[in-house]
């Protein structure tokens, strides 16, 4: 004896189905806000002086290059981070 499924293969016509006509014409939020795209671009901006400063053959073993550059390259990181999950009060 066959039972039935419980999951309908086929979309009920007049309910709650959420199909691809609905992504397409719904009126949402942007996923973010100007905020966040300026705090991507200085975490981007922080990443790139990072790396700017670890260039070079010249005393490799320097303080900027060991030391400050992956300090600010990690804060660029940090920055990038933030910028994705921060949420403004509206």
């Amino acid at each position: 004896m066959a039972t039935k499924s419980p999951v309908s293969s086929k979309s009920p016509k007049g309910g709650n189905s959420f199909g691809l006509k609905d992504v397409f014409t719904s009126k949402a939020q942007p996923l973010f806000q100007p905020i966040n795209y300026l705090l991507m671009v200085f975490g981007l901006l922080l990443l790139v002086a990072g790396n700017v400063l670890m260039i070079g053959k010249e005393d490799i073993y320097s303080f900027t290059k060991i030391t400050l550059a992956p300090i600010i390259i990690a804060a660029g990181y940090l920055v990038e981070l933030v910028a994705i999950l921060y949420r403004p009060k509206s």
